[in-house]
């Protein structure tokens, strides 16, 4: 997914670019309706089969883009209306969406060209009932240096990727069918490119001190200011959460400490192997 977002980048933009992932989310089909904010998104306007459900291109991006077919300042463009970047954003955005399905495909292609459009032209293309995996990512140029792509305190462009959370599990598991993931292949270099992977993602944690069952009536009698008892815990044991491909798994134990005057969480236990393998794997 990487390899295949940079190359569409170096082509769209003209210029060598690298693609990184700064974050992944899990949500419902409602939650992903309303994702993508002022981005401009672009669904399939037909039913699709595949992974890929949504692109979205920022409004840096698309400025960047439009600056380069038109030979014009990129600066220049930034105040140009949302209309028109709309308009420019949208050929690079089937050259993303073309990119990604073919990378993370696990079937032959589909026999006519896909159409996009915006979602708002397609309110069905996004199904209320299912999960979703919503990924983003920065492009900025080899090595780390932002390059042409910042000007001044600017950011570099960011795309999503909104993919059908099912079909990522199947092209998970048929890749690890294939061979070994790269990042977790035995020897230093397969042990860098995991400790890269995990370390460039963001995965929100949740640190749980002790759940309890409560219906829904007993939940909707709750007050402001009332406390519930949670009889037997110890406040030096904590359990890990992580939002998974399977849902909100614990994926380590840990406890309550400080570090550099702040509150911090100690882990007593090794993240979870097959957590660190599903980072490594997306």
């Amino acid at each position: 997914m990487n390899s295949a977002t940079a190359a569409w980048a170096s082509r769209a933009f003209g210029h060598e670019l690298q693609s990184r992932v700064i974050s992944r989310q899990v949500l419902s089909g409602r939650q992903a309706q309303t994702a993508f904010g002022e981005r401009y998104a672009f669904v399939p306007m037909a039913p699709q089969a595949g992974a890929l459900s949504a692109v979205s291109i920022d409004r840096a991006g698309a400025a960047r883009y439009a600056a380069h077919r038109l030979h014009q300042d990129a600066e220049g463009l930034q105040s140009a209306s949302d209309l028109f970047l709309k308009l420019m954003a949208e050929k690079p955005a089937f050259g993303l969406w073309t990119a990604v399905a073919e990378a993370v495909s696990t079937g032959k292609k589909p026999s006519q060209e896909i159409a996009l459009g915006e979602p708002a032209s397609a309110p069905d293309s996004l199904d209320a009932n299912e999960r979703y995996l919503l990924t983003g990512l920065s492009l900025a140029a080899e090595g780390g240096e932002d390059g042409w792509l910042l000007e001044g305190e600017a950011e570099p462009p960011e795309v999503q990727l909104l993919f059908k959370l099912d079909h990522v599990r199947q092209f998970a598991r048929l890749e690890e069918q294939r061979a070994n993931v790269t990042a977790t292949a035995p020897g230093p270099a397969g042990q860098k490119a995991l400790r890269d992977s995990v370390r460039h993602s963001t995965i929100r944690l949740d640190a749980v001190l002790e759940t309890m069952p409560l219906t829904i009536g007993e939940c909707s009698r709750l007050e402001v200011g009332q406390v519930l008892e949670l009889p037997g815990i110890e406040a030096g044991q904590l359990s890990l959460y992580a939002e998974t491909m399977n849902g909100n798994v614990a994926i380590s134990q840990g406890e309550l400490g400080v570090w550099k005057g702040h509150r911090a969480l100690k882990l007593q236990t090794p993240v979870l192997e097959s957590f660190v393998k599903e980072i490594a794997g997306i």
